[in-house]
Parts: C-alpha cells; sequence; structure tokens
C-alpha cells in the first residue's frame, strides 16, 4: 500500500475520508474511491486462496463503503448452502464462528438465487423481506442498523455469493454505494473464482499423486489390516476430510465389520464394529451395489446417528473384487456439501486399487495359512513317522524275545511257562495286526480307495470280537452291556471292529490301575443307536476337544505325553463311523474319565440286505 501520510493525493483524500461507520463527507469523490477500489483490486487479484482474499477485504474494505458491519456469504459448489464470514470487527464479535446456512434463508440468500443487488432500510425487512429468528438481516436490526446493502458476487451468469454491508445511519446507501460495491463485487468474485480454479487444481493434483501414493503401498504390503489402516490415513491426510472408514463384507452373518480408522475421533467406532446390511448408508452400498453420496445427512433416512453429531456429509463407495463388493470406503465430512462428482470419481478410481490390494491380501493370507497347515502336518507327519516305527519295534521286539526263549529250551520249559510265552507271541501279534490295519486304512482312505461291505452284523458279537483281541490287564475291569433291541447292525463289520477296537485300546491306554471300562450299546431312536465306551482315566481338557479328531493329533498334557500312540487312530474312527452314516463324539473331564459315542443305523434279521 502506498503511504497514506500524503492526505493531498486523491487515494489518501478518499481513504480518510471514509474511516467505518460514517458517510461520505463533501470532500469525498467517487474518483477517489474508484482509485482506492483499483489499488485494493491489485491486491486482491495478488492473494492465493479464499482466505487471502477475504483478509484483504477484511482490512481494507472499509476505505471504499461506509458501514458498521460487513461480511460476506459464499456459496458452496452444490449452490444450497453459503457460509458467512465476516469482514469486520464489529462482524467478527457477531460471527465468532462462520454460520453456515440454506441459500434459502435471509436476504442474502435471496440476492444470491435471484442474482440482484439489494439495498433498504432495515426496519422495511420484516415488511419486505421476512427477516426469519437468526438471519443476518435480524441481527443487523437487533445491532441498531438501519440501512443495508447486499450486492451479488458474479461473474458472467455465475453467482459465487454475496457482499453484505450494514449501517446505522439510515441515508448511508445510494446509487453511488452501489456502484462501488458491484464494482468491488465483480473484482472480488474474479478472484474467488481464479483462486477455486487453482485450487482445484491443486486438489487434483493431489488427488492424482494420492492414487500414485497408494498405488505404490498397496502393493508394497500383503498384510491386510496395515494395508487399509494406511489407505485410510492417506485419503484423509491428503483430501483433508473429516473422518473415513474402511469396512469389510461378512455374507454369512450379512454384517459388514470395521477394519480400519482415521479421522479427529479416535473413539469414532471400536475395530471389529459389526453393522447389518439392512442399516445405515453402508448397508444400502452393500446391498444396492451402488455408490451413495450424501450432501445433508439430516435429509436422508438410511443415515445412522452416531454418538457424534459433528457428521453433515457422507460418500461411500463399494469396494469390489471380480464385480463382487467385499467392502466399502466411507468418507464423512463436518461441511454440508462437502463432496462432489469428482471426488466420488477418485476415490472409485481408489476403490479398484483397493480391491486388487484386498484380493492380493487375501490370496496371501489362505498361502499363509497353507504353508502353515503344510508344516504342521509334516511335522505332524514325521513325528508319526517315529511313533509307528517306535510301535511297531516293542511288539516285534516282545514277539522276538518270546520265540527265542522258546528256541532255547524246547524240551524243559514247563506247560505254564510255554503258555505264557505263547500268550506273548499272540497279544503282540495282535497289536502289529491292529496298527498295520490303522497304516493300511489312513493309506487307503486319503486315497478314496477303502472299500466297505455292507451287511447285517450282530452287535453283541462284534463287541466280544473286539474285546477279545484287546489286551486288557487284570488292573482294569471291562464290563459289556447290550440293550435287547439293539441286537443288530447294517455295516462292514472289519471296519466297525477296528473302531472298537481302537476305541476299547485307548480306553485302557488312558485309564489308570483299578480304572474301570464300560461298553454299552443303547436304543437311540427306531432307525438309531448309540455305542458308548466310557472309562475312568486322565481325561481331556475342555480346549483340546475339538482337535482330537482331526489326523495326527493327540492330547497335549504331561500324563498324555508319556502314553505312546499314532494320532491316527479317532481320526479313523471318525471316518469310518462317518461312513456308515452316523457321528462320534466325545465328552470328557479333565481327571475323570472320557465317554467316547458313536451312532450306527439298526438292522433287522428280516431286512433284505444288500
Amino acid at each position: 500500500m502506498d503511504d497514506h501520510s500524503d492526505i493531498d493525493s486523491p487515494i489518501a483524500s478518499g481513504r480518510d475520508a471514509h474511516g467505518a461507520g460514517g458517510p461520505a463527507n463533501s470532500e469525498d469523490t467517487l474518483t477517489g474511491r474508484i482509485s482506492t477500489l483499483h489499488e485494493i483490486a491489485l491486491q486482491i487479484d495478488a492473494a492465493r486462496s479464499r482466505d487471502e482474499i477475504m483478509q484483504v477485504l477484511h482490512d481494507e474494505i472499509r476505505w471504499i463503503l461506509p458501514h458498521d458491519i460487513c461480511y460476506a456469504c459464499l456459496v458452496d459448489h452444490f449452490y444450497t448452502h453459503y457460509t458467512v464470514i465476516p469482514l469486520s470487527a464489529h462482524a467478527d464479535g457477531l460471527f465468532p464462528e462462520r454460520r453456515i446456512l440454506p441459500v434459502t434463508e435471509g436476504v442474502a440468500g435471496n440476492v444470491i438465487l435471484n442474482q440482484s443487488p439489494l439495498f433498504f432500510d432495515v426496519a422495511a425487512a420484516v415488511g419486505d423481506h421476512a427477516a426469519t429468528e437468526g438471519s443476518m438481516e435480524a441481527m443487523a436490526r437487533t445491532e441498531g442498523m438501519r440501512a443495508l446493502l447486499i450486492v451479488p458476487l458474479r461473474t458472467g451468469d455465475k453467482t459465487v455469493g454475496a457482499l453484505a454491508f450494514a449501517s446505522g445511519d439510515s441515508g448511508t446507501y445510494g446509487e453511488r454505494e452501489l456502484v462501488l460495491a458491484q464494482l468491488l463485487a465483480t473484482q472480488v468474485a474474479i478472484a474467488l473464482q481464479n483462486t477455486a480454479m487453482l485450487d482445484n487444481a491443486k486438489r487434483r493434483l493431489a488427488q492424482i499423486e494420492l492414487v500414485n501414493e497408494l498405488a505404490q503401498d498397496l502393493t508394497s504390503s500383503l498384510e491386510l489390516d496395515e494395508l487399509l489402516a494406511a489407505a485410510a490415513e492417506t485419503i484423509r491426510r491428503t483430501f483433508n476430510y473429516f473422518d473415513v472408514t474402511i469396512f469389510l463384507v461378512d455374507r454369512p452373518r450379512a454384517e459388514a465389520y470395521l477394519v480400519a480408522h482415521a479421522g479427529a475421533h479416535h473413539d469414532f467406532l471400536p475395530r471389529g464394529y459389526r453393522q447389518k446390511f439392512t442399516d445405515g448408508i453402508v448397508g444400502w452400498v452393500i446391498g444396492h451395489n451402488e455408490r451413495v453420496l450424501v450432501g445433508d445427512i439430516s435429509q436422508d433416512s438410511r443415515y445412522v446417528a452416531r454418538l457424534y453429531h459433528d457428521t453433515l456429509s457422507e460418500l461411500a463407495i463399494p469396494i469390489r473384487v471380480e464385480h463382487e463388493i467385499v467392502g466399502v470406503l466411507n468418507v464423512e465430512d463436518a461441511r454440508p456439501q462437502a463432496f462432489d462428482e469428482t471426488d466420488a470419481i477418485v476415490l472409485e478410481t481408489l476403490c479398484d486399487q483397493l480391491g486388487s490390494a484386498i484380493k492380493n491380501a487375501q490370496l496371501y493370507e489362505k498361502l499363509k495359512q497353507t504353508n502353515a497347515k503344510l508344516t504342521e502336518l509334516d511335522r505332524m507327519k514325521s513325528d508319526f513317522l517315529g511313533i509307528v516305527s517306535h510301535d511297531f519295534r516293542s511288539p516285534l521286539a516282545s514277539i522276538v524275545l518270546a520265540a527265542k526263549a522258546l528256541l532255547k529250551r524246547p524240551d524243559t520249559i514247563d506247560q505254564r511257562r510255554l503258555t505264557e510265552y505263547l500268550q506273548v507271541i499272540v497279544d503282540q501279534a495282535n497289536k502289529l495286526i491292529l496298527l498295520a490295519e490303522d497304516t493300511l486304512s489312513i493309506t487307503r482312505m486319503e486315497a478314496g480307495q477303502l472299500n466297505y461291505f455292507f451287511n447285517m452284523v450282530n452287535l453283541e458279537r462284534l463287541v466280544k470280537d473286539a474285546m477279545a483281541t484287546v489286551n486288557v490287564s487284570k488292573r482294569h475291569g471291562l464290563t459289556c452291556d447290550i440293550d435287547p433291541r439293539v441286537a443288530f447292525v447294517r455295516g462292514d463289520q472289519t471296519k466297525l471292529r477296528q473302531v472298537l477296537q481302537n476305541l476299547i485300546s485307548n480306553a485302557v491306554k488312558y485309564s489308570p490301575a483299578g480304572g474301570q471300562i464300560t461298553i454299552r450299546a443303547a436304543h437311540q431312536s427306531a432307525e438309531q443307536l448309540v455305542v458308548a465306551i466310557t472309562d475312568e482315566g486322565i481325561g481331556i481338557p475342555h480346549e483340546q476337544i475339538p482337535r482330537l479328531f482331526q489326523k495326527f493329533s493327540r492330547v497335549d498334557t504331561p500324563q498324555a505325553r508319556e502314553i505312546k500312540g499314532s494320532g491316527l487312530g479317532l481320526w479313523i474312527c471318525q471316518e469310518i463311523v462317518k461312513a456308515h452314516g452316523g457321528k462320534i463324539w466325545v465328552e470328557s473331564r479333565e481327571g475323570k474319565g472320557s465317554t467316547f459315542s458313536f451312532t450306527l443305523k439298526k438292522a433287522h434279521p428280516d431286512t433284505m440286505l444288500e
């Protein structure tokens, strides 16, 4: 600005004559104020942002038009609301925070919509321009203002807002002031449009950079949670949005769950928060496979109100993988009409990249899980080979020792000792047969080559045959209780005996001395029976029960580790029972014992068998 001590200059003279609050005096000339307007226009043109333009007006506008209150009303890009920005000290006190009003409210809104200036006596506003409570004209009247001048900020056929002046002197504004205000408004409107174009260009450039940045980030990480959290924060920071959240879809439960959040409210919603497909804008997006752009959430019945009340706009965009929605990018802002079509297009592009990244991350996660399973399977197979080799060696060693003893003294050995040695050979041979059957069964089951031969089977005989093949020491009690109503079952006798042998053998192995083992077969329904083997052994921890029927899986407790086993028996039992149309399960209390039960289909002697 020029040095204003030279009061003889036209510009200085014009400024001195128009301090805030007073009309032009006799020395004031239109030429002087136009010259001042030109000087201020240069400052406005040099401004690089809307805020800089408003600051120039705040500091300099008093030199052009007299006023007590001055404010600008800038319309949003949807042309539905305007923001009130104070441009005078008095207005600063009246509007400590910028107000946002619908363009349908107040005289300023009327000027914006009609693109025509107004100046009138404030007292007449109630009659000619109904002053609603809280409107600018009503506030001006309350403050003792008597004259009001409002001109549109217009370039060509587009209006970007309005400038408003209020004075306590009813004769302040006339045709001359109207011309000056319109000249100033034109300069301001052009500058605002230029800065808006510049801001928009910068914003789009930032958006393009964001797309490139995210593209690199999304391809550099395969950890889904880390990837989505970084994406949410980058979007919020770059676009300066109020809040950004990312939801993923859980179709079996018909819910969306929150996986990433970035925004002003750290306690916005907890990670893992779930929302039904039928609820809210996010749910609507998933249900309809369409994006939603809401400029005023108070007017949209789909919006679900949270504990906070700052959100005014929302933009929700589906994230797709191969045309199927896998998630939603949800953006919220504290300003009304905060998002436009370009925002939606840019974010849709980002959602395409998010979809690809999510797919890659999910494939990576599945690969990790598969690799972990294979690693565990390899470990269990190694353990199995060690256990099986030990289990084969132990019976063979006993057989060899018994046979050698017989060979050394064939003529002198007494009948009792001979019987004992032969019984050892038979018992250990039966163990080898059972182990060989298990090993052969798993190989055939995995290859889908295990054949079943279904016939009518006498259940009582089947149970007693299985009991006879299991070496039960005198330390254990073994009883059998068969309901007469379940005398026959339809099944493969050899395979069912293998199930019973495994379950009885386990009951013996895991029961302490003096433990009682009970085998029961009972009626369950007209078509089905249940067989249960109960022991008084060490029991099974509740959390380990789901693992029991998995291949190579064994109970992992200090007591169980001392007992040898392949971890195959229960898996084989389960597969055989399933092939018979039944199911198998266990009930157990640690330290109290276990009951293994399985169901089978009944059969009757007069039934035609396959």
